[in-house]
């Protein structure tokens, strides 16, 4: 044998069969080259046009409990909406579906998920991830679902965001239903929420999604008007960029794989009139989601909208002059946007889009029949917070509500600035109607209901107001950019002339029916972020000698609980509208 030579001694049989297979691979070469230059789809890649669902709940708030309305009817809870997401789920065969949530899941939630950090609230929406894996959002792309901020996921700090969405017990001293506490599974995405310190964004600013064989990409944004709805403290080292240059910074990035259906999951919006069906064209919507959509990329197909917990169904222009498909669906579990799309998979655009905003009535089908897994959820979290939340405080001789008259003044609301003036002793009170989330009902008023129509934890402080500081800040209710809400008031009244120029259309004010002394001081009580200036009401960041007080709640139950029984909730008139 010649060193370095090869000498094949195997059996006859074996040399036969190598051969046979050489000559099958070679004969083959052509067939795979061929393959090769007229490629197949991937397994799973879709060929025909692909029908979309996404099912967008916007400003959940934790409402998990009933005790809303709409249209002065009955409406959500977590057991009724789940009911109404299954059915809509399975109404109609689709290529896909997404649970979409537009911020604001938690946050201002009534006892049976704020006294619980808002556990339940993640727990109940994970029931309906599938093939999701939590804070890697981009970890599974079968993943369902997709959420972004809002405003009152930063009530508690960022220590406690990234808790609540990352999992685990922490330093948290509560019952928790599942513990330790998983976090939640839809993964959180958010392109203009950065660290201060480094720029980088507090989640993923975006994710792709498999659709029934072709990709879906969803971005997300927060409103930039937290620093001025929220105490500082709550969101220390976190800037809030511009909502559109930031969306549409990573639209080449989602183009460059491939993606050209892409969904905006916006924490803002607008006001539109309501109607019942599919979406029209035209439409009066107002708010600052027709600027922030106006800018956006040309490819940017669907804004998923929240925030001001308004309907919105509607087509918009983006900045090439192309028709946005924009929804919101009001707020606490009373509804949800129902999206149909249809997606050409040889061009991934998204060639059809509508939508219905569903409400979520308890007392109509599938309403009338509750979810009973999110039904036994329920019951488990308000046996752990009913020993709290059961403790009757007073009776009430009617329903107090939100209602306002045309001047804007509230039963609920008058109830409330009482509450603070006295626990301040104070001359005056104030607090903003967007605080006020609950009505009391006819009949025993327990703590839990009074915790519902305050669940911040906020505190109430007090501070030294002039005459010309409260009729500043009563003008500023017409300022521009408007408020997001109008102020209650308690010891005073004051009468309006809406027909007069903004800043000038006080017309009279008496404190304890004393006409107001500019020069004098007063003093005034009100919450922790009004005395930062929020919601625009800047007036009270010139406040002097300011002390904090009780909570919110505490000082509702203590003052609730001192009145004669059974209370009345009545307008007084402190509040008169001349034009």
């Amino acid at each position: 044998m010649i060193p370095g030579s090869f000498v094949d001694d195997r059996p006859f049989w074996q040399r036969t069969l190598i051969g046979f297979c050489v000559l099958l691979i070679i004969a083959l070469i052509p067939i795979i080259l061929s393959c090769s230059l007229h490629p197949v789809p991937a397994p799973g890649q879709a060929t025909a046009p692909v029908h979309v669902k996404i099912l967008a709940v916007n400003d959940f708030h934790g409402q998990l409990p009933a005790g809303q309305k709409l249209n002065r009817e009955a409406a959500g809870s977590a057991p009724v909406l789940a009911s109404y997401l299954k059915a809509a789920m399975n109404e109609s065969p689709t290529d896909a579906t997404f649970i979409a949530l537009p911020g604001d899941v938690v946050g201002a939630s009534p006892p049976e998920s704020g006294l619980m950090l808002d556990e339940p609230t993640m727990l109940f929406f994970n029931e309906f991830a599938n093939g999701c894996c939590g804070k890697d959002s981009a970890c599974s792309a079968s993943c369902n679902m997709v959420a972004t901020l809002g405003n009152h996921e930063f009530d508690k700090g960022t220590t406690e965001l990234m808790r609540k969405i990352n999992g685990g017990d922490g330093t948290t001293t509560i019952t928790h239903l599942v513990d330790p506490y998983p976090g939640e599974k839809a993964g959180y995405v958010s392109a203009n929420v950065v660290w201060q310190t480094n720029g980088t964004t507090l989640f993923a600013p975006y994710v792709i999604r498999n659709a029934g064989g072709t990709k879906i990409a969803f971005i997300g944004a927060d409103t930039t008007k937290i620093p001025s709805i929220t105490i500082p403290a709550n969101i220390a080292g976190v800037t809030f960029l511009n909502e559109t240059e930031s969306i549409n910074r990573y639209v080449p990035e989602i183009q460059q794989q491939g993606v050209h259906a892409i969904v905006v999951l916006l924490h803002e919006g607008g006001n539109q009139d309501a109607y019942v069906g599919p979406t029209r064209a035209g439409g009066n919507v107002t708010g600052s989601v027709t600027g922030i959509v106006a800018g956006l990329d040309p490819d940017v197909d669907v804004v998923l909208s929240g925030h001001t917990h308004a309907f919105t169904n509607a087509y918009l222009n983006n900045s090439g002059n192309k028709p946005v498909l924009v929804t919101q669906a009001y707020s606490y579990s009373r509804a949800f946007a129902d999206i149909d799309l249809t997606i050409d998979p040889a061009t991934d655009e998204i060639t059809q889009k509508s939508a219905n905003i569903v409400s979520a009535y308890a007392d109509r089908p599938p309403g009338t029949t509750p979810d009973p897994a999110t039904a036994a959820l329920l019951a488990a979290d308000e046996q752990a917070v009913t020993p709290l939340t059961g403790r009757v405080i007073a009776v009430a001789a009617a329903d107090i509500t939100r209602d306002q008259t045309d001047a804007g003044e509230s039963a609920l609301g008058d109830l409330v600035a009482d509450a603070q003036r006295a626990a301040m002793h104070a001359d005056v009170a104030f607090i903003t109607t967007g605080t006020l989330r609950a009505d009391i009902a006819k009949g025993n008023i327990t703590w839990g209901d009074l915790y519902a129509v305050q669940p911040f934890s906020g505190t109430v402080f007090a501070m030294n107001l002039t005459g010309e500081q409260v009729r500043n800040v009563l003008e500023q209710q017409w300022q521009s950019p408007l408020p997001p809400y109008n102020l209650a008031v308690s010891g005073l009244m004051y009468t309006f002339d809406a027909g007069k120029p903004a800043g000038h259309r006080i017309t009279d004010i008496r404190v304890n029916g004393v006409p107001l002394d500019t020069g004098a001081t007063y003093r005034a009580a009100l919450m922790d972020y009004l005395a930062t200036g929020g919601d625009g009401y800047t007036v009270f960041t010139r406040g002097t000698g300011t002390v904090p007080g009780p909570s919110d709640v505490d000082t509702l139950v203590s003052y609730v609980g001192s009145l004669p029984q059974p209370v009345n909730g009545t307008t007084e008139g402190r509040i008169t509208r001349t034009a």
